[in-house]
């Protein structure tokens, strides 16, 4: 069984967006799309060992009413996807992070500050992107659909995940894939042109092109040419509490600064 993907509901307009763009993510992998919500009572009589007790069933109807409203966005979006609503009690973060463990890609929203030069990420996308067991997307800006998928290589781990959800993403969507490596000027040559030419022999229908960039900050360089991108994807450096660690400058910088979604791969 495929398994699903999952998108965070909390009832604003980025989170909707986000929806979509799951449900438009489901449907050519072949998956259903499961539209979740984490709801935490403030009194925590209420929820005796993670549960509530009987007769607090309207207590959850403002957070199923949100879930309703998601999926009827994900079915007017993408009228063929197969949608099922979830409703945990607890912290966000937590329940999300657990999802993950079942879900072939993990989706949410990430709100811009107004008046912030650039942009915020939640707390909740970021602790979630660095602690989840599958990719994460974090959907902002526009995602160009005649746009290349970009992903950022280097000679590490985390780069092997992202380009295997590169080139398995742009194969679903008949996309051309952009390799990008980001150089310091003090970098030596990297095997990163065998690690993208390998992938493209499993992918042989995929299009690919490669890029090498020099800048100082590799998620700033990425940031910059995210415009037109249906999205970027970079890899992670491991899983765990410390969400900038894990993530890295690279993670960190797009996830606050890119115009297009971004995919954290694990």
């Amino acid at each position: 069984m495929i398994p699903p993907v999952v998108a965070g509901v909390d009832g604003s307009a980025e989170s909707l967006a986000a929806v979509r763009w799951a449900a438009a993510q489901a449907r050519p992998r072949g998956s259903g799309l499961v539209v979740f919500r984490a709801e935490l009572f403030a009194d925590p009589d209420l929820m005796p060992h993670g549960k509530p007790p009987a007769g607090t069933d309207l207590l959850l109807e403002p957070g199923y009413r949100l879930l309703r409203q998601a999926a009827d966005e994900a079915r007017r979006a993408v009228p063929e996807v197969r949608v099922r609503m979830c409703l945990r009690l607890g912290a966000a973060a937590g329940l999300l992070a657990a999802q993950s463990a079942e879900a072939g890609l993990l989706v949410l929203g990430s709100p811009r500050a107004a008046g912030v030069r650039g942009g915020v990420t939640g707390s909740v996308a970021l602790s979630v992107a660095a602690s989840a067991r599958c990719p994460v997307a974090v959907v902002r800006g526009y995602a160009d659909p005649e746009g290349p998928v970009v992903v950022g290589v280097d000679d590490s781990g985390g780069s092997e995940r992202a380009l295997a959800f590169a080139f398995e993403t742009a194969d679903v969507h008949r996309a051309v894939v952009e390799a990008v490596h980001v150089r310091h000027d003090d970098d030596r040559e990297s095997g990163v042109g065998e690690q993208v030419e390998a992938w493209s022999r499993k992918y042989p229908a995929v299009p690919v092109r490669v890029r090498a960039l020099r800048a100082r900050s590799a998620g700033r360089a990425l940031a910059g040419i995210s415009p037109g991108a249906r999205l970027v994807v970079v890899g992670s450096r491991g899983r765990g509490p410390v969400a900038g660690g894990l993530l890295g400058s690279t993670g960190n910088g797009l996830l606050a600064h890119a115009s297009c979604p971004v995919v954290v791969a694990r």
